[in-house]
């Protein structure tokens, strides 16, 4: 196995973990484990916990964001209501892929709270990158004109507003769908509550 694959392997083995029993689980020895590998070889491709973090974090990161950019590509010239309804289609955890990616999020989201050092950064970026890509997507240059949406800011300034409300609704009603508060239909609903009063700003 080429040095790229192996250290693919034990990546895939960070994230197995990271999205089974979250990041306070993550050790040397556990990824180890994970991946049937030796701790001296983990060792070789992280110096230590946080190391593999922060490169699992990216790898993930760089997934999400690529795979929304893939299915952002087609709204270049719909209406606002439609990115930012394909937005929640892609980030809410209604699978088990996207519950597993959640659980990861509020793990890392924890240990950038409590530990900044400890895969904080990858997360941030990952975060600011998702909230630039959103809002460039409901740019008047991309799907939208923010002043349909009533919002009084100059354009550019909307649609990151825009963006940065979209992705606290989406990470709200996600947490409360992986905790059992609501299930898949109320929640379905409430992004249609919410688009819907989009759209009145938009009439008004």
């Amino acid at each position: 196995m080429s040095r790229p694959e192996r250290r693919e392997e034990i990546l895939d083995a960070v994230e197995r973990i990271l999205g089974r029993d979250g990041a306070h689980a993550v050790t040397m020895r556990a990824v180890a484990a994970e991946a049937g590998v030796s701790l001296r070889l983990v060792q070789y491709y992280g110096k230590d916990k946080a190391q593999l973090l922060t490169a699992a974090l990216d790898r993930l990161a760089d997934k999400s964001i690529r795979r929304w950019r893939e299915r952002s590509a087609e709204l270049s010239a719909s209406r606002p209501g439609d990115a930012l309804k394909a937005f929640f289609d892609e980030a809410l955890p209604t699978d088990e892929a996207s519950r597993a990616f959640h659980r990861v999020g509020v793990s890392l989201e924890l240990l950038a709270i409590t530990q900044p050092d400890v895969g904080a950064t990858a997360y941030r970026n990952h975060l600011r990158a998702l909230a630039d890509h959103l809002a460039e997507v409901l740019s008047p240059a991309g799907a939208m004109d923010t002043a349909e949406f009533g919002r009084a800011a100059e354009p550019a300034q909307g649609a990151r507003r825009t963006a940065v409300e979209a992705m606290s609704l989406a990470h709200g009603i996600g947490t409360l769908i992986m905790a059992g508060v609501v299930g898949e239909t109320e929640a379905q609903e409430l992004v249609r509550d919410y688009l819907h009063r989009m759209e009145e700003h938009r009439a008004d």
